[in-house]
């Protein structure tokens, strides 16, 4: 049996980090950074009694809540489940079975094709995926230690996320095995007066 050994680069969209800001603080805050810091180790032990203390199976409910406790222990607004970017999710994982890849670009697809195929007109997007892990928990945490997987779940510009998760035949090298493929898309979506600018520059677009 194969055990979690399998994740793919994600795509990072936009991160941004400001290393000035967390440098000046401890310059200046020695104590203060000092106390912050015990109380953030006692939050996360006990957090991680609550979230990580059992193994449980990969299913939506529980990627969904491992990713947002990743979010919200570091003061990031949790993500909201949306049932387009799920549905692209979906048929991602589903295609790669299908077709036998684990590839974020394969056969003229890109993850943004599949995510515009459901009318999700975003800003910003982004794409994980993983296979071959039997818990939820080693699988978020495989990301949470990969620097680009870790930048799109903690991708402070995306406000929603789409899980799909689908279970079946996985060939490689000629070797046949059963495995659950994970594809989680995240995404911002455009605002509303962009958006309307786009349907009218391709409703010109049909016309001439």
């Amino acid at each position: 049996m194969k055990t979690e050994r399998k994740q793919k680069n994600s795509i990072p969209i936009d991160y941004k980090q400001n290393p000035k800001v967390e440098i000046k603080a401890v310059v200046k805050h020695k104590h203060i950074v000092r106390k912050v810091c015990e109380l953030v180790l006692l939050a996360l032990l006990v957090g991680a009694g609550s979230a990580s203390a059992y193994a449980s199976e990969i299913t939506k409910e529980n990627v969904y809540k491992q990713i947002n406790y990743y979010r919200e222990i570091r003061g990031l607004k949790p993500l909201e489940e949306d049932q387009r970017l799920e549905s692209a999710a979906e048929k991602k994982a589903q295609d790669m079975l299908n077709r036998d890849y684990f590839e974020h670009y394969a056969y003229n697809l890109t993850p943004w094709n599949f995510i515009a195929e459901q009318d999700y007109n975003y800003l910003y997007a982004g794409e994980n995926l993983a296979m071959d892990f039997q818990t939820s928990e080693g699988m978020v945490r495989a990301w949470m230690s990969s620097p680009t997987h870790r930048k799109n779940i903690l991708n402070p510009d995306f406000d929603d996320i789409g899980i799909g998760i689908v279970k079946g035949e996985y060939t490689e090298n000629d070797k046949s095995h059963e495995t659950i493929m994970v594809t989680n898309m995240f995404g911002k979506e455009k605002p509303k007066l962009l958006q309307f600018f786009d349907s009218v520059m391709n409703s010109l677009k049909k016309i001439f």
